[in-house]
């Protein structure tokens, strides 16, 4: 009954971008709505003017913004920061997808490596947050953030030797 579920949500996913690509949207612009003011008629004419002006602020022509000298021209910067402090690239599965046995070996391989990454991090974690936990005793922290960092500290030391022990394990088979 799921498998049908599925079928028929992949299906319906299936139609809407078929029916997206062939009916793209478009989008119209917005309607002014109507706004009734009672004024009188010597003041008609200032109230035109003036709403006129607004409009031409709010909404400026191609020639307005060319007659101003503004250049929209969008440019890439010079330099954009990096977010990683190392860029990594992604190792993308090169084998055959119908490979189960491979792709397995592929995704294995992966998790080992991030579970090595994650000894070594948690090496410089571990000393650091050591280091915060004694600043916070000297600072006087309430126990209840103290014991907090205890157990973050404690997790940590106790996930990264459940990882040596596995990967000591492997090595040990192999």
């Amino acid at each position: 009954m799921k498998w049908l579920a599925l079928a028929l949500m992949v299906l319906f996913s299936a139609a809407v971008v078929i029916h997206l690509q062939t009916h793209p949207i478009r989008l119209a612009p917005a309607k002014k709505a109507p706004v009734s003011v009672e004024v009188e008629k010597k003041d008609v004419h200032d109230q035109q003017a003036l709403t006129s002006t607004l409009e031409k602020q709010a909404h400026p022509t191609i020639e307005q913004i060319e007659n101003a000298g503004i250049k929209a021209i969008i440019t890439t910067p010079d330099y954009i920061a990096p977010i990683a402090k190392q860029p990594q690239q992604a190792k993308r599965f090169t084998g055959d997808l119908n490979d189960h046995k491979a792709y397995q070996t592929y995704h294995q391989a992966q998790q080992t490596e991030l579970e090595l990454r994650f000894i070594d991090a948690a090496e410089s974690k571990i000393a650091t947050l050591e280091s915060l936990l004694e600043r916070g005793k000297q600072a006087g922290l309430s126990e209840d953030k103290l014991n907090e960092a205890v157990g973050k500290i404690a997790a940590l030391k106790t996930m990264q030797a459940e990882l040596i022990a596995k990967h000591n394990e492997k090595s040990r088979l192999r």
